[in-house]
């Protein structure tokens, strides 16, 4: 690479091999400064334009040469444009992970099986990561995908991912399905405490375990979306609450829920409709969505765990308790009185749901354990 100064700019310029003529052909870019930095800045520049011209012919050799670094920025840059931001951000966040692991400037090519075993491996049992089976799980499943992308792009010849075999921690901790619902006295113990505590909070939380909606299609919902006919309330759930790495004030809503399932219509029973009347005469003229902060913006998601997190410790609920207890709760409870599981999982927006089955399916064997106590009193 050479520089060439015109007009107190600074052009850089670069000579590769076409491999489809075999002439010396150039490339180019212009930059406002010569620092090493902009030096830097312009290698990268430069191949990654030598790179693009190479992949518009039609060839089997591998292309050489392309780093970690290079190949993480080129596929993040296509995979924004396919992918929410709620998929997208979290995904940036593990590709620094590994990053971290490993050199930038190593080549996609020496990256090895056994490379990303010890990567992965780290991840679980190193002390300063500790990471989840779980998490690690989609941490791979992420690299799939990346290395997938160097393949069709004639980087490798092959996904290194295929051939991982990752010894993964044996899980000591066994969740019970009881502890992803609330019983009847712990839902009113959180809802007695955040009326007291903190009204627009417990309203949010009363709204969820009625409606069993996910928090982020509470959050994103307007006035617009709750309509009325003979006194039967609907609620159109159509988006989301597009939130992370995003100001406050620029949080919108987005134009499609997590799923396609999600997209759906919800009746409010009459509990619900009180409650949409109470929040009409406290929000409506102050902001766009129907969940507000008294200043008008709307309610923050992590702000709303942190609230659940201190009353679950001050009343002494035993299991681990945020904002998606509430929908759960409202799956357990349709379950209780008897609605078919194919119209709770239409109502929450499911098309499958493991948690959602096994919630029914634990609730509803109770229910049978009970009636069978009571047919012994007849």
């Amino acid at each position: 690479m050479w520089m060439e100064e015109r007009n107190g700019r600074y052009r850089f310029v670069e000579q590769y091999i076409d491999p489809y003529t075999e002439k010396r052909k150039r490339v180019s870019v212009t930059l406002n400064s010569k620092s090493n930095q902009a030096k830097k800045q312009a290698k990268t520049l430069l191949d990654q334009k030598i790179r693009t011209k190479i992949n518009s012919g039609a060839t089997d050799d591998l292309i050489t040469g392309v780093t970690m670094q290079t190949l993480i920025n080129e596929w993040l840059g296509i995979y924004k444009k396919q992918v929410k931001n709620a998929t997208y951000v979290p995904t940036v966040s593990i590709m620094d992970k590994i990053l971290n692991e490993l050199d930038p400037d190593t080549l996609v090519s020496k990256v090895t099986p056994a490379f990303l075993t010890k990567i992965l491996e780290s991840f679980l049992y190193d002390d300063t990561q500790n990471l989840s089976n779980k998490y690690v799980r989609i941490i791979k499943a992420k690299l799939s995908v990346l290395f997938h992308y160097a393949v069709t792009r004639k980087y490798i010849s092959s996904n290194p991912v295929n051939m991982v075999k990752v010894n993964w921690k044996r899980n000591n901790k066994t969740t019970k399905i009881k502890d992803k619902f609330l019983e009847d006295d712990e839902l009113h113990q959180l809802l007695d405490y955040a009326y007291t505590k903190n009204f627009r909070y417990a309203t949010l939380i009363e709204w969820l375990y009625l409606t069993g909606m996910r928090i982020g299609e509470a959050l994103a919902l307007n006035w617009d979306d709750i309509t009325s006919a003979e006194d039967i309330y609907t609620v159109k759930v159509t988006g989301t609450l597009e939130y992370k790495n995003i100001a406050i004030s620029e949080q919108y809503k987005s134009d499609q829920t997590k799923t396609a399932a999600g997209m759906r219509e919800i009746t409010l029973p009459s509990a619900g409709i009180s409650l949409y009347k109470k929040l009409k005469e406290l929000n409506y003229d102050s902001g766009d969505f129907i969940f507000q902060t008294s200043t008008g913006s709307v309610i923050q998601i992590s702000s709303l765990n942190s609230f659940l997190r201190t009353a679950k410790n001050e009343l002494g609920i035993d299991k681990p308790v945020s904002s998606h207890i509430f929908r759960h709760t409202h799956i357990s409870k349709l379950a209780e009185l008897g609605v078919p599981l194919y119209v709770i999982q239409n109502r929450v927006g499911h098309e499958s749901s493991k948690i959602t089955q096994t919630i029914y399916l634990h609730v509803t064997e109770q229910a049978k354990k009970q009636l069978n106590s009571k047919l012994d009193e007849l």
